[in-house]
């Protein structure tokens, strides 16, 4: 028969280990930063490991740009940071979880699955758009499209039997 004192001190050991496990998981996670870089230098985004922007650099160059142009970089850029995190999560955590383990499976999955995939012509990790292939841009049938009209209700039936208390119905007839 087993000593239960001896069960009861694996049990505890096992306790102490997964509050390590989670302390150290915890401490990589609120750590972690992802930065990205425009093409040019002007936009440096840096994304927590929720994919959440925690900081913003614009250069001074943006002040001759249209404010459109630079939304839709800035944009770009905080997404390519955001395709990153799951990968950064899975360096930062492999260590503790096992980079084949269930969990880091799991966790990853859903990372990705949160975030967006890289934008097109992006290189990601070379710090932002490049390769002397040509950047998006708008165009002029990139506008969103038009609300649609207003639908008019159809009148609601008046209940004879009803004093409008609790209807939709107004309170003079």
């Amino acid at each position: 028969m087993t000593d239960p004192d001896q069960i009861l001190s694996q049990y505890e050991g096992k306790l102490a280990e997964a509050q390590r496990k989670s302390d150290a998981i915890r401490e990589s996670l609120a750590n972690l930063r992802v930065t990205e870089r425009s093409a040019d230098g002007q936009i440096t985004v840096t994304v927590n490991d929720a994919g959440n922007l925690v900081d913003l650099k614009l250069g001074n160059a943006l002040q001759r740009k249209d404010g459109d142009t630079v939304g839709q970089e800035v944009l770009r850029v905080v997404q390519a940071a955001q395709s990153r995190v799951a990968t950064a999560v899975q360096e930062a955590l492999s260590p503790v979880l096992g980079g084949d383990s269930e969990a880091m499976h799991f966790m990853v999955d859903k990372l990705r699955s949160a975030q967006p995939p890289p934008p097109p012509q992006y290189v990601a990790g070379g710090g932002g758009y490049g390769s002397g292939q040509p950047r998006l841009g708008s165009l002029e049938d990139d506008a969103p499209p038009p609300p649609p009209p207003p639908r008019a209700r159809p009148p609601r039936p008046h209940r004879g039997d009803d004093d409008g208390d609790f209807s939709d119905e107004g309170f003079l007839r």
